[in-house]
Parts: C-alpha cells; structure tokens; sequence
C-alpha cells in the first residue's frame, strides 16, 4: 500500500439511518448501515457502536439539603479516561454489534445491512446540568457506524441520540402480551377491541417544507446529511436553514493561517510538552493530518448575580479564589498566575493577622455584573478535544468561500440559534456561580439573572492531527487561526 494512501481512510462511506433520534433507556434502536465506496479495499468488519460518556467538571459549591437524583448521580467507574484542567472525561458505556465479518469492497461498492443495538436500563439517561455536589455533568450518547480498516483510518459516520428514563406512567401505558400467548421477537401488530378507547380524529400535521437540493443563490448541488440544520453552499457561501429555508445572514468565520507542517509542528510540540514527555514526538508516527472548519454559535451575555454568604474565615476564602484562578479556562497563563501569586500573598498576610487577632465571619449579600462573548460548538456530535474555544472576536471576517482551501473539510451546523441558548444559559451560570463562591468563604445563596442577545454563526479552522505511539492511537487539535494547542491526546509519560 502506498505510504501516504495509510494515511487516510478509503474513499468510502458510510450512512446510518435510523427512525428517530429519541429513545428510553431499555428501548432497542434499529436501523440499516448503508455503504458505499469508490475504491477497492479490504475491510475487517462492518459494525454498530453504541457509547454513552459522562464529562464533568469540578469545583463548585455542594447544594445544601440536596442528594443526587437518577440524572445526576455519575454511572461510570471512578478512573477517568482523560483529564485536562477542571475537565474529566469518563466511559460509560460501549457496546457493539457486527453486522458483517471481514469482506473485499470493490470500487463501486453499494450495500445495506440492517442492525439492531439495544440501550442498556440500568445506565443514565441524557443530561446537562449542575450535580448536586456542585459539580457540572454533561452526559451524551452517541451511535456510530463504523467500516474497520486495518492500517488505515476507519470509514465512520456517527449520530446523537435522546436518551429517556421510561417514566412509570410510559410504562403503565406499554401493551402487555396475554399469559396465554408465547413472547416473540418482534412485537405484533396492535388490535383493538371493545375496551379501547378510540382516539378522536386529530388535525393533519402541516406538510414539512421540502428539503432544498440546490443552492437558491447559485444553483450549486446540495447534499444535506440528516444531522444538519444549517447549510453553507460551496460555491458562493450562501447559508440557509433547511427547516425555514431563511438566509442565515450573521455568518462569520476565522481565516486559516498555518500549513500542514505547521500545524504538525505545533502537535510536535505539545506531545513533548512536560518533563517526562520530552522527546515523545521523536517515536510517534503521525498518521493523517486533516483542516476542517467547524461551527461554533456565539452569543453576547449579560448577567447579574445576586449572592449570599459568610466571609471572615480567612484562609479559606483565599483558597476559594486560588480554585477560581486555576479552574478559570478563560484566563490565560500568565492571568492565572497573577491570580494565584496575589492569592496566595493575602493567604500568607491573612495567616500572620490570625496570630494577633481572631476574625468574626460576617454574614454578607453581594451583586455583581459580568458580559461574555460565549462560544458554543454547533455540533451534535462531540469533539471531546475541544475542551474550551474562546472564538477570537477580533479575527472574525465576513464569511467567504473562497478562503476555505478545496481540500479542507468544511462541517455544516447540527443545530440551531434557539437549541444553543439554552446550553449557553446553562454554562453562564455554572460560571457565575462559580466567580460568586470565589468571593465568600462558604456560599449560601446564588442566583443569576442571564440574558444572551442573538447568535451569529462563525466557522473556525481546526487541524486534526493524528499520530500513533506503541500501538495507540491519539489526535490532537491545532486552531489554524492562531496557531493554538486546542487539547488531545498525549501519552502519560515518556516510555
């Protein structure tokens, strides 16, 4: 095989379809894997993944008089798989199911397998929110379709579901076979009889718009996957909404600036950073180098927080400020080294004070205001490796086409302005909250008045760069607007 045909997965596809995106824990999903191809090779297996992740991050203040609830409660092993400042990121769940052992693909390649993967009902269902130790959870599940290539990337196409606890009214509801007939595998068609109620006639449904094929501006051939919501014609950079077909007008994006090279330059780097890691990228094989841009909602935010608490237990309240400096993703290193040397200054001055005299903690009620420009990734699909993106505002341009290279991946938005506020209020006041327990030594009381304004639309360059190292296989993100180590993967120590 030729060197630098290894470095990308086959010219190949991958499609998954399913019903619906909504499920209950215990429910089995099925659905049929259609692949393509456009290139001979030779594939170890077709299969169906399914995988649930916890992310959370640390700190915050436990909510008083509260215990975790079935969302909240964490459901994976306590060892996380990866770690990157105040984030940790846990397994829950992987399950499989082959749908094709190993086979020749021929050039033009065109077969449907059909699959099945239940949802075990013992795990957690999808959550965003505050636990009530403090700390935040954002659980997901993912299902996958994958072509498993030996030596080579695999062919992948992934797609997030809902996931549900079965309420027990649901339950109630659910048809329950007679005694006296035996169980079978599919489910038989519903009957009705004289104890059924009948439902009265409902009013049709308003018939969907028609999903463009083509761009209104130019004529460009479209080619919408299922996931996405908003779409950015190739040819000329028109962007409309398939639900309401409405120019999306507030598009932005932020020009590449690094070279291939570059960008593996930069990952080099990162994989050496650190004392026990220097010389790592001397016996890591970098395997696929690739630019995609990727979507990120941006929204102006106002808040005002209102808060209560006790102050006066001197060095606490000092170490609650180093935590906010060091969990402060925002921040820069030199900010947050700042932070920690007067932390830590006023903790030693507060320690000599303590020697002559005793503080009485004081009850205390505050406000403070805060404005963010936040960014939130556009995608269902996680990109674990982004970690935090501060989307630099000041290297925004109008959104142009032209400056995308031909041979960049260009990724279109999986949802839409209205879906992203809510995530956006939600992290707003997990940081506000936060900032609030910086101030006092214990935080009794917090509330926060959030207020985001209207979104614009802004596609970042992002490299992926994919290495191997002993058998294992990392990525790491490289933002191609400023030449930034995004997050990825690194081994734990030189070896």
């Amino acid at each position: 095989m030729p060197l630098f045909k290894s470095f990308k997965a086959p010219n190949a596809s991958i499609t998954l379809n399913i019903s619906k995106d909504n499920f209950n824990l215990g429910e089995t999903i099925t659905g049929e894997l259609l692949v393509t191809s456009q290139e001979d090779f030779e594939a170890d297996e077709i299969r169906t993944e399914l995988v649930g992740i916890e992310k959370m991050r640390v700190g915050g203040e436990p909510l008083r008089g509260a215990s975790e609830t079935q969302e909240t409660r964490l459901y994976s092993s306590s060892t996380p798989q990866t770690q990157s400042g105040t984030i940790r990121e846990y397994l829950m769940y992987r399950g499989q199911t082959k749908v094709s052992q190993k086979l020749r693909v021929p050039n033009g390649y065109n077969q449907q397998f059909s699959f099945n993967i239940t949802i075990p009902a013992g795990l957690g269902p999808t959550f965003t929110g505050l636990r009530r130790d403090g700390q935040w959870l954002e659980r997901t599940w993912i299902i996958k379709g994958i072509v498993a290539v030996g030596g080579r990337p695999d062919v992948e196409a992934k797609r997030s579901i809902q996931v549900s606890i079965l309420s027990a009214s649901t339950a109630a509801q659910a048809p329950t076979p007679p005694a006296s007939l035996p169980t079978l595998a599919a489910a038989p068609a519903a009957t009705i009889d004289e104890t059924t109620p009948i439902a009265a006639p409902q009013p049709a449904a308003p018939v969907p718009k028609e999903i463009p094929t083509s761009c209104t501006r130019c004529g460009a051939p479209f080619s919408p996957s299922q996931e996405d919501l908003i779409i950015t014609c190739r040819y000329c950079g028109f962007t409309i909404s398939l639900g309401t077909q409405e120019e999306i007008k507030t598009h932005s994006m932020l020009e590449n600036h690094l070279f291939t090279q570059q960008a593996v330059e930069a990952a080099q780097k990162y994989m050496d950073k650190g004392i026990l890691r220097s010389g790592v990228s001397r016996d890591a094989q970098i395997t696929n180098v690739k630019l995609r841009f990727i979507p990120f909602w941006t929204f102006p935010v106002n808040t005002q927080t209102n808060f209560g608490g006790i102050t006066g237990a001197g060095l606490a309240g000092e170490m609650h400020q180093v935590e906010a400096a060091l969990s402060d993703k925002r921040a820069s290193k030199l900010s947050k080294f700042g932070k920690l040397v007067k932390a830590g200054a006023s903790a030693y001055m507060e320690m000599q004070q303590q020697q002559q005299k005793d503080q009485k903690p004081t009850t205390v009620s505050l406000s403070f205001s805060s404005h963010y420009v936040w960014p939130i990734l556009a995608r269902k699909t996680m990109i674990t490796e982004i970690n935090y993106y501060d989307v630099p505002a000041a290297r925004k341009v109008p959104f142009d086409v032209g400056k995308i290279s031909s041979d960049a991946e260009f990724l279109n938005t999986e949802f839409n302005e209205e879906e992203a506020k809510p995530k956006v209020r939600a992290e707003v006041e997990a940081r506000e909250k936060l900032l609030a327990s910086g101030r006092v030594d214990t935080l009794q009381s917090c509330s926060t008045n959030v207020n985001v304004g209207d979104g614009e639309l802004v596609h970042a360059p992002m490299w992926f760069v994919h290495y191997t190292l002993k058998g294992d296989n990392y990525i790491i993100l490289v933002d191609g607007s400023e030449g930034k180590v995004l997050g990825g993967g690194r081994p734990l120590l030189k070896f």
